[in-house]
């Protein structure tokens, strides 16, 4: 039966309708009380029987009636409804009906105080506005996308879905074949929503097609976005021009990356750029995409143009900005390999000179004995090999430079608390590896929800730009079968502390427990991938958020066993698989422990070298960056320094003051900056629990070691 078919519930009688107040509807209107417009809503929305929807509606009238209600709502009826709904036993029925919104103090607390999920984000327009729909957009995955037992698990604090807000539009994040845009143009596919750009043919529209490119396709996702082989793809353009144009030019790409607001809730976009000294191997022999679009020889033969770019972009970023502070963003990745150590260790040593000076690059190892030759590396840190992934794909010219553009990312990450595994296990090492299969299988089944959902949105067009083709291509930009699916973890020193009494780096027995946590969870991650044809990638979540999220949670639901750093709410679990930040062991065997665990998780790999000293010299960082390369598994590095940016002059200081060494200017009118997870971000826009974390650092002094 169809709603027009009611029977209707008679109150067209006007002493009747008199007795029910105006309503003030969503549309933005007031309407005279309709109760068959109930009924129709009930039916339409969960798909109960008429005389179900005539009885919780007349239910509903006789509330109205009887509260003397002086007006009404469509949420006040909706949730009179879902009452109703509730009482009488009809609880999905009652969650399909629920409406989404928020307390009107809660976003009241946006506008007054904003909130400290994101340290990349402070509080403004766009970004109250974006909170409040992100509170939205976080209660629908949950009560539509997701199933009871997967939001629960979520909720609970049993796992962490990232980024909830976006699950039901965005894919996560995503590392861009450059070529793209300069072969085709800004956007490189067909656009009718704005002002499309052909094929840079002059140096600097070349380098700015490349800021903006990133720019507005973060309003596609929800993580990071990078360029691999940054200059590589640029060394043509750069051909005939002097050090200082070139310069310039990479200049131009700095400040341009870190001035456009375009990402969620008027954010600095999260992007990310990958160097090389000079053209990797893999490249030597493929067409080389120059002005206009059109090829001009290989890029082999602009191994020169290469280097000077690389060297460019070093100094640029040494300089700072026009107050001489660090740039944030695009994040600095230089890789190393082995035989370009020596060859380019004048390059080397401005990047050290850098890395004294902000401690901004961020070093990928090619030199590690695990790793491959080609590693694309997404912005958020997310490691892919094309092996990794051709594993599950059966076209082998995807990951040929000559015949394919190399577009890779992940669509979505959900971590694992390990501690609260632990604390369930109650010291049963079978039981411990059963209640991880249970929870990854949550997690994996949220990831193919998401898959779905991606896919979905691509076939509809709701993601604009990646749902469509460049010319000549037979995909989407965003391509599925280049996606992966991300399975974190977050804990794991404080997981195998419960369980075993001693923390990782306490005792050789708990290391190596800790290591068979993580090859069980590669072992699964390998499972689901054969079981499901689809590439699951184990990886070093940042967890900027969950962790202190997790361990308050367990701070509550297990008071008695929960193993937490810091105090009060100002607590967090150590992230992935790092060693306790404070723990008392030397640099050396910090690094080396942990980067036994890089070649089992491969994906996300970071390790953090808290710097004590303000300025560190450049030669001794390079020896010291080359010691890390050639001697240990470590996959990705950096070099953290602390700031301090005083208000009042305007300078930007090495080192942690309370009183401005500059002008004098005391703590009100100072800010402290740090790396928070893989970016720098002023300390006042950090969560309790990270900044507690900043201060638990343990920090080394080069000079000393």
């Amino acid at each position: 039966m169809q709603p027009d078919d009611i029977e209707k519930i008679n109150i067209g009688n006007r002493l009747i309708r008199d007795m029910f107040p105006k309503v003030r509807t969503t549309k933005g209107d007031v309407e005279t009380f309709d109760a068959n417009k109930i009924i129709d809503s009930l039916i339409i929305e969960t798909g109960i029987s008429v005389p179900t929807a005539e009885q919780v509606t007349r239910m509903v009238l006789k509330r109205i009636i009887t509260s003397n209600i002086q007006w009404l709502s469509g949420p006040a009826i909706r949730e009179m409804c879902c009452s109703v709904l509730a009482e009488i036993g009809l609880l999905e029925a009652r969650k399909r009906y629920t409406r989404l919104g928020m307390p009107l103090m809660d976003y009241e607390k946006f506008v007054t105080s904003g909130i400290r999920e994101n340290a990349n984000q402070y509080r403004n327009p766009e970004s109250i506005h974006s909170w409040a729909a992100d509170r939205i957009s976080s209660e629908y995955a949950l009560l539509r996308l997701l199933s009871d037992e997967e939001a629960n698990a979520h909720l609970n604090g049993d796992l962490h879905v990232h980024m909830l807000r976006y699950f039901d539009l965005r894919p996560f994040c995503q590392e861009w074949d450059l070529r793209l845009i300069l072969k085709f143009g800004l956007p490189p596919v067909n656009w009718p929503y704005s002002a499309v750009s052909k094929p840079a043919k002059h140096p600097m529209v070349a380098f700015l097609h490349a800021a903006k490119w990133l720019g507005l396709i973060t309003g596609e996702f929800s993580g990071g976005q990078g360029v691999d082989n940054f200059t590589t793809f640029l060394a043509p353009y750069v051909k005939g021009l002097n050090d200082i144009e070139i310069k310039q030019l990479a200049q131009c790409f700095v400040f341009e990356s870190n001035q456009i607001y375009a990402s969620r809730g008027a954010q600095v976009p999260f992007t990310s750029i990958s160097c090389t000294p000079t053209i990797p191997d893999t490249l030597l022999e493929v067409p080389a995409v120059g002005p206009g679009g059109k090829n001009t020889g290989v890029y082999g033969d602009f191994i020169d143009e290469c280097r000077k770019l690389f060297k460019a972009i070093s100094e640029v970023y040494i300089e700072g900005d026009g107050l001489g502070r660090l740039f944030n963003f695009p994040k600095h990745e230089v890789k190393l390999k082995k035989e370009w150590l020596d060859k380019f260790e004048e390059e080397y040593l401005l990047i050290s000179e850098e890395a004294a000076k902000f401690g901004s690059p961020y070093y990928l190892n090619l030199a590690a004995s695990w790793m491959p030759d080609e590693v694309h590396s997404q912005c958020c840190r997310i490691l892919l090999t094309p092996e990794g992934i051709r594993k599950i794909c059966d076209d082998p010219d995807l990951f040929d430079w000559n015949k394919s553009y190399i577009n890779m990312g992940s669509l979505q990450s959900v971590s694992l608390n390990l501690p609260r595994y632990a604390y369930m296990a109650n010291g049963n090492d079978d039981r411990l590896f059963e209640i991880i299969m249970e929870k990854a299988q949550i997690a994996r089944n949220i990831l193919l929800k998401k898959r779905e959902i991606i896919k979905d949105r691509i076939e509809k067009e709701l993601l604009p730009i990646c749902s469509r083709k460049a010319p000549g291509q037979d995909y989407p930009l965003l391509d599925l079968r280049k996606q992966s699916l991300s399975i974190g973890f977050i804990g794991l020193n404080e997981c195998v502390q419960a369980h075993t009494g001693l923390e990782l780096h306490e005792d050789n027995s708990a290391f190596e427990f800790g290591k068979k946590i993580l090859l069980n969870l590669a072992k699964i991650c390998d499972k689901f991938t054969t079981d499901t044809g689809y590439k699951f990638s184990l990886w070093e979540q940042p967890a900027e958020s969950s962790s202190t999220r997790f361990a308050l949670l367990d701070l509550k639901h297990y008071p008695d066993k929960a193993k937490v750093q810091g105090i009060n709410k100002s607590v967090y679990y150590t992230n992935s698989d790092h060693l306790r930040y404070s723990a008392d062991i030397s640099l050396m065997k910090r690094i080396t422990k942990q980067a036994e665990f890089h070649p089992i998780v491969q994906g996300g790999v970071m390790t953090h070298i808290w710097l004590g000293e303000s300025n560190p010299e450049k030669e001794a960082l390079w020896k010291f960056t080359k010691n890390i390369a050639l001697n240990s598994d470590t996959a990705y590095f950096a070099f953290t320094k602390d700031f301090t940016n005083c208000l009042e002059c305007n300078k930007f200081s090495a080192g942690i003051f309370t009183k401005c060494p500059h002008c004098g200017a005391t703590e009100a009118k100072l800010e402290w900056y740090s790396r928070i997870t893989g970016y720098y971000s002023r300390l006042n826009s950090w969560n309790e629990g990270k900044i507690q974390e900043w201060r638990d650092r343990k920090r080394y002094n080069l000079e000393k070691l």
